[in-house]
């Protein structure tokens, strides 16, 4: 009898144990699942004067998250707001002015708020070595000076005549282009004398000159950026959105934009 209950205890203390042990083995284990990482190929319609640094943010983006691709598609804010209002295939928007961004907002394209991430204002691009000597807005009117605009639908060509009505300067351009680059890249290749753009192209050109327009007559504009609802891809969107957000500084030191 007394053998039969000192056999039961030990078994009994045996069970507890290997019921102690499987449960601190349970416990020990994870209680949430990380997060998934990143990947996919992002569409991003950007306006044109953020070639250079959306480009060099989107490598960026790409070294720090293996697996993901971002393709861009630089042009004009206002084609690019249409381009998305007749449902062209597009994960984020980023535009040189509010304007646009507030269409998006209205017809309810975009996924959250806009988030804006720089300023920026306008200078006029000059050849190397100034030969006009182009000192002030007056004198592109000087004869013989050829000046190229910004087409007026576009947000440039929108900020060049309002900097220019400003300081009661009347001009006719030789031509008015489709966006910023196009613009800039009539001085830069001979076929213009200046052209009034973004102080963002004049820095990262390193082909032109810029001259400073005064304050007093300038115009300074706020680009924002906003992830759409049609996204495919929402996830990776709102992390591209949250990246340039985090690194609007270098678009500021690098690439020539106005802090906010």
């Amino acid at each position: 009898m007394r053998r039969t209950i000192v056999i039961a205890v030990a078994l009994a203390v045996s069970v507890s144990a290997c019921g102690s042990s499987k449960s601190k083995g349970s416990s020990s284990s994870p209680s949430s699942t990380s997060t998934p990482a990143l990947s996919g190929t992002l569409t991003v319609l950007a306006a044109a004067s953020l070639t250079n640094g959306f480009t060099a943010l989107g490598k960026e983006f790409e070294t720090a998250n293996p697996g993901t691709k971002v393709n861009f598609s630089f042009g004009s804010s206002s084609d690019l707001e249409t381009q998305i209002e007749q449902g062209a295939p597009a994960d984020v928007f980023a535009s040189a002015d509010e304007a646009n961004m507030d269409k998006i907002v209205a017809a309810h394209d975009n996924a959250t708020a806009p988030h804006d991430i720089a300023k920026n204002r306008l200078a006029i691009a000059v050849e190397p070595g100034n030969p006009k000597h182009i000192a002030t807005l007056a004198d592109l009117t000087k004869p013989g000076v050829v000046v190229v605009l910004c087409d007026p639908s576009v947000p440039c060509g929108k900020f060049a005549d309002q900097v220019l009505a400003n300081a009661g300067v009347n001009l006719t351009p030789k031509s008015r282009e489709i966006n910023v680059k196009a613009t800039l890249t009539k001085v830069e290749l001979g076929e213009a004398d200046a052209a009034i753009v973004y102080v963002s192209d004049v820095k990262t050109s390193g082909k032109v000159l810029g001259v400073t327009i005064p304050d007093a007559v300038n115009v300074v504009t706020t680009l924002p950026v906003v992830a759409l609802k049609d996204s495919k891809h929402a996830a990776l969107a709102a992390a591209w959105v949250s990246f340039v957000v985090a690194h609007q500084n270098e678009l500021v030191s690098d690439f020539g934009f106005l802090p906010l």
